[in-house]
């Protein structure tokens, strides 16, 4: 388990089992693994896989694009769910909540010419 306390600055990304304690200045991304988020984020949380549980701050959004997302504390922006499994407590501070709609891939129509 990888545990981050203290100050970060810029990108911090988790391929593991971890838990942020500290301030990162900068985005937290998962891309596999289980977090359990208590500190303060001050960019977006993406989720692109594994699992997040967030019982701090993200002054940023909380963007769940395909995992499983459960904030139990404050997203000053936006929860975004993408795909995945979104969890927002009752007692949670949240911004705003959206469902990204599934963009679907559109055949293209190609013309011909008539001579």
């Amino acid at each position: 388990m990888k545990i981050l306390d203290g100050k970060r600055v810029g990108t911090v990304t988790f391929e593991e089992d971890g838990m942020l304690i500290g301030e990162v200045l900068g985005d937290v991304i998962i891309n596999k693994g289980y977090l359990e988020l208590k500190g303060k984020v001050m960019g977006n949380v993406l989720v692109r896989g594994g699992s997040c549980r967030l019982t701090g701050i993200v002054k940023g959004n909380a963007v769940n694009e395909k995992g499983d997302l459960e904030i139990f504390g404050a997203v000053l922006g936006k929860v975004i769910t993408k795909l995945g499994y979104t969890y927002i407590n009752p007692g949670a501070a949240v911004g705003g909540v959206e469902k990204a709609p599934i963009k679907k891939e559109v055949p293209v129509r190609e013309e011909t010419a008539s001579a």
